[in-house]
């Protein structure tokens, strides 16, 4: 009896040597297609909501570049690529809600075939194949009415972890494959640059240290694997500067410096300084980037944020608890030493709140993560046999440190969005090694199968009850319990918002198109001019006070044409008489107070038109 075949299966290999059974292709892609029609229906009927912040600066952008303003969308804050996607949508007449939610629904039928295909390429396994999809469809239908780049963050992961599976096995290839191969790779790191600055640390952690581990596991001894693994990696970073080499041109030329993009600036600065640092004497105004933005977010590269900021000294005194932020925190971020203890001990605070976040919407992540690590530990698995597991964990948990090392508790552990790699990376961990375990779990056939299946239900039933049905997850803290979410609706009429201001507003003819606008809830003034296709100035957190000659002056400097006051409907209404004059008043049941997180009350809105 030969022992030589276990060699030769593909989970083992990391790759396959057959195509796989035309039946496995039939039967996995009708699959793909029965689970692609909810999320497809999930993003046809959410097609009217803003259901992020972020995703108005991402399609004001796209509004330019689809109206021909490239000069203006160009935007070294927000990558592009999620607005170049939405471009063409919204030229053909879609709006722009609705070109956001047709770019998801892309992106995710993309993620789901791209996902199968992948595993059932590489392991010839229908049932691996059909885990993969079965488990990751609930984690896009969870997340395809969200307007933000994180399902094409998704989308780019699961390509990486493909294209690095076959760039290591073009390591022992013709040099003239090696290079082809390579230039792919990097030309893919650079579709990641443009999908999301963030995925710039991950590729450049990721490539150089695979191949290295490669050949040190490997082939350390082999001088031409060196050359070889050398090659790759520098034919691949050339590709990445060629193809990135137009935009940051770009993005050079209209902020008159090299640069590649401001958000990791932005978003890491805060991470070493405590909130309680700076000064609190003026009151800082910033203004849109551009004269159709919709709020200064459209751009936070500080050069332009800070450079459109208009500020005026504050001559009355307003109270600091009304923002939430507590006056007698000392800062202690000052000196560098200062700098790095608040960093550390902010992440460590921050972890659980992390953890908790990914388990939100896929509790069986960090499981996964720690029973792979413990089978590489005690070697069953072998990352040489296991290379297509093995490269998945790596890029997987590269992924995970980066957002580890950025993670608030202000922010408490961020938004859950963030992580969903980390959904498609374990559960392409377990697929990976699928087959692999089916052929060492007991003898008897029955048990392998029972084992097997059983252990892929928990992992899919632990998306479908977390994602769809708003349970929680069999083994997570709450056994059962309910998670505070309902369960998802994939069919009915379209999903619209209660949005009891916009439309008293509208009703009234209060504020005409095209106007620019500020109000004292900072917060709620963004999706407020999208919804008007306004125009709107201010921050959060300033402590605006209308009643202060000195910020009248400054709201009339910004040519601010109309201010927004929110009173609680059972407090004292502000006298308005010193701003301009009050041509609407409404109570609304909508966020009153400038507090992340306000609560939803009965509240008074007074429009003072400031020209009058």
């Amino acid at each position: 009896m030969s022992h030589t075949a276990p060699a030769a299966h593909p989970a083992r290999t990391g790759g396959a040597t057959t195509r796989p059974t035309l039946r496995a292709v039939v039967l996995n892609l009708l699959l793909v297609v029965a689970l692609s029609v909810p999320i497809v229906s999930m993003a046809y009927r959410s097609r009217a909501l803003v259901t992020n912040i972020d995703g108005i600066s991402y399609m004001g952008i796209a509004r330019k570049y689809a109206e021909g303003d490239v000069t203006d969308a160009v935007n070294a804050y927000w990558s592009p690529m999620t607005s170049w996607l939405m471009a063409p949508f919204i030229r053909s007449g879609l709006g722009l809600t609705s070109a956001f939610l047709a770019t998801n629904a892309v992106v995710c039928v993309a993620i789901l075939v791209v996902s199968a295909w992948l595993v059932l390429r590489v392991t010839r396994s229908g049932w691996a194949t059909a885990f993969t999809t079965a488990a990751t469809a609930p984690v896009l239908l969870a997340n395809v009415a969200r307007q933000t780049p994180d399902l094409l963050v998704l989308l780019w992961f699961v390509g990486f972890v493909w294209m690095m599976l076959v760039a290591d096995r073009a390591r022992h290839g013709s040099r003239r494959r090696r290079i082809v191969v390579a230039a792919a790779l990097g030309a893919l790191c650079a579709l990641g640059y443009f999908a999301k600055l963030f995925l710039v640390p991950v590729f450049v952690v990721v490539v150089p240290l695979w191949f290295a581990f490669r050949w040190w596991r490997t082939d350390h001894r082999d001088r031409a694997a060196l050359r070889g693994s050398l090659v790759l990696v520098l034919t691949a970073a050339v590709a990445v500067v060629v193809v990135s080499a137009p935009w940051v041109v770009a993005l050079s030329v209209k902020y008159h410096t090299v640069t590649a993009g401001s958000s990791l600036v932005v978003n890491t600065e805060s991470k070493f300084t405590d909130a309680a640092d700076g000064p609190d004497d003026d009151y800082v105004l910033p203004r849109p980037p551009d004269a159709s933005a919709f709020s200064p977010a459209e751009d936070r590269t500080p050069s332009v944020f800070d450079g459109r900021a208009l500020s005026a000294p504050r001559t009355t005194t307003a109270s600091r608890a009304d923002t939430g932020d507590d006056e007698d925190r000392a800062s202690t971020t000052t000196t560098l030493a200062g700098k790095l203890t608040y960093y550390v001990s902010q992440r460590l605070d921050a972890l659980p709140y992390y953890q908790l976040r990914i388990s939100s919407f896929a509790p069986f992540a960090t499981w996964i993560g720690v029973l792979f690590a413990a089978a590489l530990l005690f070697r069953l698995v072998d990352t040489r046999r296991h290379a297509f597991a093995t490269v998945a964990a790596v890029a997987t948990g590269v992924y995970w440190l980066g957002y580890a090392g950025i993670a608030t508790v202000e922010s408490f552990g961020g938004n859950a969005r963030y992580y969903l790699p980390l959904a498609s990376g374990t559960v392409i961990m377990v697929a990976a090694l699928l087959p692999d375990a089916w052929h060492r779990i007991g003898r008897g056939r029955t048990v392998r199968r029972v084992l097997a299946v059983v252990a892929c239900l928990l992992v899919v039933t632990a998306s479908v009850t977390q994602n769809a049905l708003g349970l929680a997850a069999p083994f997570s803290s709450v056994l059962g319990g309910s998670i505070g979410a309902p369960p998802l609706q994939v069919a009915g009429p379209t999903v619209t918002q209660k949005e009891p201001l916009v439309e008293a507003l509208r009703a009234h003819h209060t504020i005409p198109r095209d106007s620019r606008i500020a109000g004292s809830n900072a917060r709620a003034m963004a999706q407020l001019a999208f919804r008007l296709d306004a125009h709107v100035s201010g921050t959060d957190s300033q402590r605006y006070d209308i009643q202060d000659p000195s910020f009248v002056r400054l709201l009339h400097r910004a040519d601010v044409q109309y201010w927004l006051q929110f009173t609680p409907e059972d407090a004292q209404p502000k006298d308005l008489t010193g701003a301009g004059t009050v041509v609407d008043e409404v109570v609304v049941d909508t966020t009153c107070q400038d507090v992340k997180g306000a609560d939803v009350e009965p509240c008074r809105v007074q429009v003072v038109d400031l020209d009058r």
